[in-house]
């Protein structure tokens, strides 16, 4: 069985999306972000494009489970998917844009 927090290496082949330049975009918020290759496709996307942004905003935590209490697992698990995040877009956020990870 594969862990789905994992990330893992995927052969599929990789469609480009068309570009557009998000003007108002400003702050974003990523919830659940476990360093998956598509959450940092779409992280870099809007990097890319939101010309506007301001700040980005990684949050691993599973906002639909807001007040029940964490399992040490879960929590091994979201402090591991902070360190992935802070190496995967470390170099990729340019000047300008302020970097939070929760």
């Amino acid at each position: 069985m594969k862990d789905w927090f994992k990330p893992s290496i995927d052969k599929r082949k990789v469609r480009k999306v068309a570009r557009c330049s998000h003007q108002n975009l400003e702050e974003v918020e990523v919830f659940g972000y476990y360093g998956r290759k598509s959450e940092l496709e779409l992280v870099i996307y809007l990097l890319e494009n939101a010309v506007a942004l301001k700040k980005i905003i990684i949050d691993p935590h599973n906002p639909f489970l807001p007040d029940r209490p964490k399992k040490i697992g879960q929590i091994e698990k979201e402090k591991a998917a902070r360190v992935r995040a802070k190496r995967q877009l470390k170099g990729r956020v340019t000047v300008g844009i302020e970097l939070v990870i929760l």
